[in-house]
């Protein structure tokens, strides 16, 4: 260990004071020349070494300031409020598809009146009457209905009499 008597002899001319007084009186004279406090140093240029390091220290380099999250999830909770209710009547069905089957497969009297009344019911749905197109489209169901019963009884007594005429025939 070094005694007072062996201490090395100061960094500097004999003419200078101490390092320690040297620093604070560049702070004295920093503070007296930026009263408000401290400047925030721009970045360097392209080219250019940055010289501002500030009376001898190495400032380290300008990093970002953390990014800190301010955002919040506000969560509303409401319950469903008593307002009117709006009740759509949906167009009824029409029944012109087994209208024109059954006019076409089984009795042609009254499926041109089921597809006169499926028409109504179409008409009456297409200008929102629809208590009346659905009492258009009842009357094509049933007349549907009737035309597809004649249509089997029709052809019911057609293999009746074809059976009965070919039963003739041989003698009976």
């Amino acid at each position: 260990m070094a005694t007072p008597s062996q201490q090395p002899p100061p960094y500097g001319s004999p003419n200078q004071p101490p390092l320690q007084q040297q620093g604070q009186q560049y702070v004295h004279q920093y503070v007296q020349q930026n009263p408000h406090g401290f400047v925030q140093s721009q970045p360097p240029r392209e080219g250019f070494s940055d010289i501002s390091g500030g009376y001898g220290y190495n400032q380290p380099p300008h990093s970002p300031q953390p990014m800190v999250n301010t955002s919040s999830t506000s969560v509303v909770v409401s319950q469903p409020q008593c307002g009117p209710t709006i009740l759509v009547n949906p167009a009824p069905y029409s029944y012109m598809t087994p209208a024109v089957l059954t006019c076409i497969f089984c009795c042609w009297i009254t499926g041109i009146g089921a597809i006169i009344a499926a028409a109504m019911s179409q008409g009456q749905a297409s200008e929102m009457k629809y208590d009346e197109a659905r009492k258009s489209a009842t009357i094509a169901k049933i007349l549907t209905l009737v035309t597809l019963c004649c249509g089997i009884g029709g052809y019911v007594i057609c293999i009746v009499v074809a059976v009965a005429g070919s039963s003739n025939k041989d003698g009976y």
